[in-house]
């Protein structure tokens, strides 16, 4: 097979520096200012680079909202992987909802992108998508530790409690600009009533099944 030219592959590298140069810029905008305050220009000339090459990588303004609100999105995801060894599966639902009230209240950025009150629907909607990779990270943690009962699509059930858990969310960003502890005690309350509905409160330890065999 044969290899990239260097000269291209330094064009592609170029181009992937400036993708992010332009995501980094435009990130540190939201930290002070409303997401419908800021445009392609000024985030260009925030990144030091060409307007016209801004374009080129993001034709329109919602096109780097949208890349921004995965890349934060798969950060906060692969963090729920990381969750510790528990003993009752509800509590892997109380620290993942701790651990992304501290991601979101310590990111502006994405409080403004997924959770915000001026952000745009389309971009909204964006971020609805990106809960299923926040589901499925913790479907995944969850069946690490323990044995989900047979569910036609069980990511499915946590993706929707994660859409429960954000209107609590997504209500006190819009009153306060961060989340509050309160918000975050309903959101537990919520998600975790819902999940309740679908799983028993004593679910097998992950390994038990296969040693009591």
């Amino acid at each position: 097979m044969k290899s990239r030219p260097p000269a291209r592959k330094a064009t592609q590298a170029r181009g992937r520096a400036r993708r992010a140069e332009l995501l980094e810029a435009a990130r540190a905008m939201l930290d002070t200012q409303n997401i419908d305050q800021i445009g392609m220009i000024a985030v260009a000339e925030v990144a030091g680079i060409p307007a016209s090459s801004a374009y080129h990588f993001f034709p329109e303004i919602g096109d780097l909202w949208k890349e921004l609100v995965r890349t934060i999105a798969v950060v906060q995801a692969a963090e729920d992987l990381m969750l510790p060894e528990v003993d009752e599966w509800e509590t892997l639902i109380e620290l993942s909802l701790v651990h992304h009230q501290k991601a979101f209240n310590s990111n502006r950025a994405a409080r403004q992108l997924m959770l915000g009150p001026h952000t745009p629907p389309e971009i909204k909607n964006a971020g609805c998508k990106e809960d299923f990779r926040f589901g499925t990270a913790l479907w995944t943690a969850v069946r690490r530790q323990f044995v989900l009962p047979g569910l036609a699509d069980s990511r499915e059930l946590f993706f929707k409690a994660l859409l429960i858990s954000d209107v609590f969310f997504s209500l006190s960003v819009a009153d306060r600009d961060h989340v509050t502890d309160e918000a975050l005690a309903e959101a537990k309350l919520a998600m975790i009533s819902y999940l309740r509905a679908y799983l028993p409160t004593r679910l097998a330890r992950a390994g038990e099944t296969e040693a009591a065999a």
